[in-house]
């Protein structure tokens, strides 16, 4: 059965986004003139988001929430990596736009890159469990539909920086799935990028006291994907020991996970896109990812 998305999928490669042409109700896209040339991750995020195509992913009680989509300029016949990212702001407050410098600079880098809006709590009353399921139902969607968007559903990236951080990686542990969704479709990312995340200790204490199952920290098992997660060794919100300590426990567990540390940095150690460790950090993540096939190789300058 050809679904409603394959009937109204026609890819163009405007500024390196795709254009679903009848997604008439839920997306919305870039201007047909738009060229590559016109942005760079140094964009201002709400032009990025202004110019990136709008998809529904869930309808909740509180409003519909969307994806923020960038593809590659170049065209692909073969299907690409994605990589999701999750606002920051301590599951109260946060919107899509504060990421999309971060989903432009990996659009950049040849693949798919997604900003996923999300519920909080000053928005939309809600606590950080609903944050989780709005991330997990994110995953699910792109996978159940990476035909139609042309995602590899064995290379979606989950990232994010803080309480964006946390959700990204609270993808992988068990439950917490919204009801009604299609279970036999994994919520699981095939890999993490973490900026300062949130992981159970420190920030957000109270909660985890009362959610265990939402931990990273206490979730680390065998199997869990690449992981790479930068924090500031000055970072007094999510201190850096509690990042040193899951780093620990994902290589006890076998899994494969680096920490890049940054010197001398606070909280949000490589974010906005102007701040000094960004580029850096991110450069690193992006080799990290390509070592292990999660991105493809980079492109020889020219």
């Amino acid at each position: 059965m050809i679904t409603s998305i394959q009937k109204s999928l026609a890819v163009a490669c405007c500024f390196g986004v795709a254009t679903f042409s009848a997604f008439a109700e839920q997306t919305t896209g870039a201007a047909a003139d738009t060229k590559p040339g016109d942005v760079s991750y140094l964009t201002p995020g709400t032009e990025l988001l202004a110019r990136a195509v709008s998809m529904v992913y869930k309808k909740t009680p509180q409003e519909e929430l969307r994806l923020y989509i960038l593809r590659p300029a170049k065209t692909s016949v073969r299907p690409l990596p994605a990589i999701i990212y999750f606002t920051g702001g301590g599951w109260v407050k946060g919107t899509a736009d504060s990421m999309m410098g971060n989903v432009e600079w990996f659009r950049e880098q040849g693949i798919i890159g997604i900003s996923a809006d999300y519920r909080v709590k000053s928005r939309h009353g809600t606590t950080p469990v609903e944050c989780v399921k709005d991330a997990k139902s994110a995953i699910r969607y792109v996978r159940q539909h990476a035909k139609e968007l042309g995602v590899d559903p064995a290379r979606i990236i989950a990232a994010g920086g803080s309480a964006g951080g946390h959700i990204a990686a609270a993808t992988i542990l068990p439950g917490n799935d919204e009801p009604g969704e299609d279970l036999r479709i994994s919520s699981r990312a095939n890999g993490l990028v973490l900026h300062n995340p949130v992981l159970g200790a420190g920030f957000g204490e109270d909660f985890f006291k009362a959610h265990p199952d939402c931990s990273p920290l206490l979730g680390v098992r065998a199997g869990w994907p690449p992981t790479i997660l930068s924090c500031g060794t000055a970072d007094d919100t999510t201190p850096l020991k509690y990042a040193e300590e899951f780093v620990a426990k994902m290589k006890a567990a076998g899994n494969a996970c680096e920490l890049i540390p940054v010197q001398g940095a606070k909280h949000s150690c490589d974010w906005p896109v102007t701040n000094r460790n960004f580029l850096p950090t991110l450069t690193r993540m992006a080799e990290f990812l390509r070592q292990r096939g999660l991105i493809p190789p980079a492109s020889a300058p020219k």
